[in-house]
């Protein structure tokens, strides 16, 4: 099944579960979701950041602050963290839950920020999702200026509320 047809959790605008759509009508009807934001950081303190492939369908070829995605239906915050991370960079690692977002302005949804500590284990790329990684620094990250807009905020909140390692 095509990742448009993937069922993903509908929630309302309090973050209760309704029920769930395709993604691709959840994306055209601007439905209440759920996504998470996993930050991976390596031993120097440096993120991994993504560049996302030309025919993503939201922020074709920008550039991913973070491993994620949309939550499957009936899938915790925490399973959907862990199965987003192995799809999209083929890791399995410890995931620290850090804090709640809550994105409106069509995006809809309510994310959950994670971070997880990475230690040169062998990496996969999706390559529906995935054209190529770099390592940056934090500043140089906040800098990016073909950043998605989530990722971005979600990595201010994670700064701003003293996550970041």
């Amino acid at each position: 099944m095509g990742s448009s047809r993937v069922r993903v959790q509908i929630v309302d605008a309090l973050n209760r579960p309704v029920g769930s759509a395709r993604r691709c009508d959840m994306r055209r009807l601007q439905m209440w979701h759920r996504a998470v934001y996993i930050f991976v950081v390596d031993q120097h303190d440096r993120l991994c950041v993504q560049h996302r492939t030309p025919w993503k369908d939201i922020f074709p070829g920008y550039r991913d602050l973070c491993a994620g995605g949309v939550v499957d239906a009936g899938e915790s915050m925490a399973c959907a963290a862990r199965r987003e991370l192995q799809e999209e960079l083929g890791l399995l690692l410890a995931l620290n839950y850090c804090l709640k977002l809550h994105f409106e302005d069509g995006m809809n949804a309510f994310g959950s920020v994670f971070l997880a500590r990475y230690h040169d284990q062998p990496m996969t790329l999706q390559p529906s999702e995935v054209a190529g990684i770099e390592w940056l620094t934090l500043s140089e990250a906040l800098a990016v200026e073909d950043a998605t807009p989530d990722s971005r905020r979600a990595l201010k909140a994670l700064v701003d509320q003293g996550f970041w390692p």
